[in-house]
């Protein structure tokens, strides 16, 4: 592996030659006429007015974030401008004819100027030589930085939330920031989270799919700490450089990363406190010197909250109606760590060698006390009330290995290799007391329930990009991923004085799954405004669930294909227009397949469904953009073989199941807003509005069914600048009535107040918050059906009014210098989606 990047004789088109047969081989020859479709898309188009080049600094390395101006030469007048990468290019586009030259500035460094030249209709696409920048011999005492950064940012492919622009943000967990996100819906009580009205939504952090059940990506993302974030990514219509997984689409987190010489860094402190206390704090740390920079961060977060959760049901057993309640207070202690360790090292001009090193400790200790009531022709038959101790505790470590090569021709290749190693460990303690009313008796009942599950994921990746001319641009990669794991579930009961093994709810279970992947990516600028992007990508799954004895649960082997297209046009200087479509894959975490049953009263439990099938979606995309601020988007989707929750009651055993299921298929249509609005200069408002209407077609317990409505959401935040350095945000949600298969949630919102100090001469930052100030953020779902004699309803209520005071300040070094590229192999996919 050294030798093939260290070797002169290795060069780009070799390197091309060696994954593009590897994506080729990939295929059958049916399946080729995709690949010269793809090729020829992305290599036809028109001439542009384009201006491109890179900046350094005298001492060799790129400037990013570089001021760059397109000025006149008759009267040195500014025609345009750009900011560089952090590979230091720059690409002016949309150039008339006429004599120009470039100027470049950064601060710490003096302003460098291009010699002048021509653009006509015979020279409209230019690539000028090098400008190198000297330092500036004279010191600056302080470098203030005002400008920031607006709430949310909508770009080409995804709408990004800036974090760090929210007030209200500080001291809050990752959860509780997507919970106030645009086209959001977080459902803490069956562990989902829903984009534009879809379920099916992956979580990645820093460009990597967490790879958890969905009840431990919600556990995950309430220990983090928001300190630590620096923006949160959504993505309705994912590039095939991203893996197909997610109907839903993508939420993709982005953790701080520190961007000067020297040693620097920052710190956050929180109190909170809403019916308990809830203290929290964040570091990150980083020393970048010469061809080392060494970073880490962390946080920790200790949640001690109370929730209450509540289901009804009603039916018809024999002609005599049936009522069951359930009400249960629980009483939660949830302490996170999460910790990065890294470094990146320069092996020469063009290649560097990075790693990294991540874990998180999440335990949550909840003590529940529930009670359950059956009544029976509307007479009280049983009481039940029920001690619930449970521990749930995920521990997490992840081991990283990138390289990476720029090759003279511009192209660059990348290999990275990870390590995951997940561990649940999920154990309860039962304690139910039954009361039977017309007998006059009770009886005491005991459970035990022991949950060990090891995870171990190897992940390996190459890709490839290249510019094939200043038009055209081509990215390829291929990627294996195997994961296993183990189920050990054993759940005991007390009969007299012995344990005895209860095997309805117990198993051990093992699971193999692999997955291959590749594909090809092109970006092509058809002219000066109209910009193109195609994909395509294939993805090989095989699946295996055995039990310990060997026995055969599931053998699943399939393959799909994924293509992507981006079409981007600027109708004039101040609107835009983008159409794109994508297919994308939900596949059956071993939770929806082998999962441990959970039980919220005896007669009241989730289990898994062996016989689930992979969902496919393809989505079709139009934004209309307005001065760059102003947005509208429309979307049509279509999932077939769509995993939904469900609940179901077996009224001759008067119990109640929750599971995943396939449903035939979801169609949704959905227009989406981004409206922000400066009512004066000390009063900004950021507003987005969702609206969707879904079809859901089912078939629930023997009815073939087809439930439709419509769905609507709104987020507003206000912000008010105030004097001496004083700010206040207002921020709102309101969720109107949706619906997830056959079920129908109520309308639920919440509204939060923020209010910030920053002290003088660099003194840190006070940030006091409170949220869902009015007690509104309250879920329940109901399922009505007149025809089969049934109603169910399901709710969840959190503690309101969480105060929370928050003291951040940055320290260390405070000169802002150049850096050179950082390339870990999730920061590479970052980019690349960039």
């Amino acid at each position: 592996m050294k030798r093939l990047f260290l070797s002169p004789t290795f060069s780009a088109s070799r390197a091309r030659r060696i994954l593009l047969h590897l994506f080729v081989f990939s295929w059958n020859g049916r399946n080729m006429h995709w690949l010269w479709l793809l090729v020829i898309t992305a290599t036809t188009g028109f001439g542009q007015s384009r201006i491109s080049g890179q900046v350094q600094g005298e001492e060799g390395s790129p400037l990013p974030f570089a001021t760059v101006l397109l000025l006149s030469s008759k009267d040195s007048s500014v025609v345009s401008g750009a900011i560089t990468t952090e590979a230091g290019d720059y690409v002016v586009e949309k150039v008339g004819n006429g004599s120009y030259c470039i100027a470049a500035s950064m601060v710490g460094y003096h302003k460098v100027y291009s010699a002048h030249f021509v653009v006509s209709e015979t020279n409209q696409s230019l690539r000028l030589p090098l400008l190198v920048a000297r330092i500036d011999a004279r010191q600056l005492n302080e470098v203030i930085v005002t400008a920031q950064k607006p709430l949310f940012e909508q770009q080409l492919d995804r709408l990004v939330v800036n974090v760090q622009s929210s007030i209200t943000a500080a001291g809050a967990t990752a959860l509780e920031v997507l919970e106030r996100s645009p086209g959001i819906l977080v459902n803490r009580q069956d562990n989902t989270l829903s984009l534009l009205g879809k379920a099916g939504v992956v979580v990645m952090v820093n460009g990597k799919i967490t790879r958890l059940p969905a009840e431990a990506v919600l556990q995950m993302l309430a220990g983090m700490n928001a300190g630590n974030i620096e923006k949160i990514e959504l993505y309705t219509t994912p590039p095939a450089s991203f893996d197909a997984e997610g109907t839903g689409g993508v939420v993709n987190i982005v953790l701080k990363q520190n961007q000067e010489y020297g040693t620097n860094g920052a710190y956050s402190l929180t109190m909170g406190y809403g019916w308990y206390a809830r203290p929290g704090a964040t570091f990150n740390i980083n020393h970048r010197k010469e061809k080392l920079n060494l970073f880490a961060d962390g946080s920790f977060l200790w949640d001690h909250y109370w929730f209450s959760a509540y289901t009804n049901r009603s039916f018809l057993h024999h002609g005599e109606r049936v009522r069951s309640s359930t009400h249960s207070d629980r009483d939660t202690h949830h302490m996170t760590y999460n910790a990065r360790l890294g470094f990146e090292y320069s092996l020469g001009a063009n290649t560097s060698l990075n790693g990294l090193v991540a874990g998180f400790n999440n335990r949550a200790e909840q003590f529940a006390r529930n009670k359950a009531e059956i009544y029976h022709a509307e007479a009280l038959s049983t009481s039940i009330h029920i001690k619930d101790h449970e521990i749930n505790n995920w521990r997490h470590l992840m081991g990283n290995l990138n390289l990476q090569h720029a090759f003279a021709d511009k192209s660059r290749l990348t290999l990275d290799l990870d390590y995951l190693l997940y561990h649940h460990r999920n154990p309860h303690w039962y304690e139910n007391q039954y009361q039977y009313w017309p007998e006059g008796t009770e009886q005491l009942e005991l459970m035990n329930a022991t949950k060990r599950t090891p995870i171990h994921i190897w992940v390996g990746k190459a890709d490839y990009n290249w510019e094939v001319n200043e038009k055209l641009a081509m990215e390829t990669g291929v990627k294996g991923t195997w994961s296993t794991f183990r189920n050990d579930v054993l759940l005991e009961k007390l009969v007299d004085t012995e344990w005895q093994p209860q095997d309805e709810f117990s198993q051990d279970v093992n699971m193999r799954e692999d997955i291959g992947a590749a594909y090809l990516n092109s970006r092509y600028q058809l002219d000066a405004r109209t910009k193109l992007q195609a994909g395509l990508r294939w993805e090989y799954t095989q699946t295996d669930l055995t039990s310990e004895a060997g026995e055969n649960i599931l053998n699943r082997r399939y393959h799909n294909f994924f293509p992507s297209l981006f079409l981007s046009r600027d109708l004039n200087e101040n609107n835009s227009l983008q159409l794109s479509y994508s297919r994308r894959i939900t596949r059956p975490t071993y939770g929806n397949l082998a999962p441990f049953v959970t039980f919220l009263d005896p007669n009241s439990s989730m289990f898994g469904n062996s016989s689930l099938r992979p969902a496919i979606s393809d989505a079709v995309q139009a934004v209309y953009q307005w001065k760059n601020s102003y947005t509208v988007t429309l979307q049509y989707s279509h999932d077939k073989d769509a995993l939904s929750w469900t609940m179901v009651v077996d009224p001759q055993q008067n119990k109640q199941y929750v599971y995943t299921e396939n449903i035939k298929g979801i169609t949704t249509y959905s227009l989406s807003m981004n409206l922000p609005v400066t009512l004066t200069e000390w009063w900004q408002t950021q507003n987005s509005l969702m609206g969707n209407w879904q079809q859901n077609e089912t078939n629930y317990q023997g009815e073939n069914l087809q439930v439709e409505g419509y769905t609507g959401q709104v987020n507003s935040t206000h912000t008010f600048t105030l004097p001496r350095d004083f700010s206040v945000e207002a921020s709102g949600l309101y969720k109107s009535p949706s619906f997830m298969s056959v079920l129908r949630f109520r309308s639920f919102g919440s509204v939060n107040l923020g209010l910030q100090k920053k002290l003088k001469n660099e003194g840190g930052t006070f940030r006091l918050t409170v949220t869902d100030l009015f007690w509104t953020m309250r879920m329940e779902a109901v399922n009505d059906v007149p025809a089969m004699n049934l109603y169910q309803n399901i709710g969840f209520l959190q503690e309101p009014r969480v105060l929370r005071l928050t003291y951040s300040r940055n320290f260390g070094n405070k000169q802002v210098k150049a850096q050179k590229e950082r390339a870990t192999g999730s920061e590479e996919e970052r980019k690349r989606a960039n």
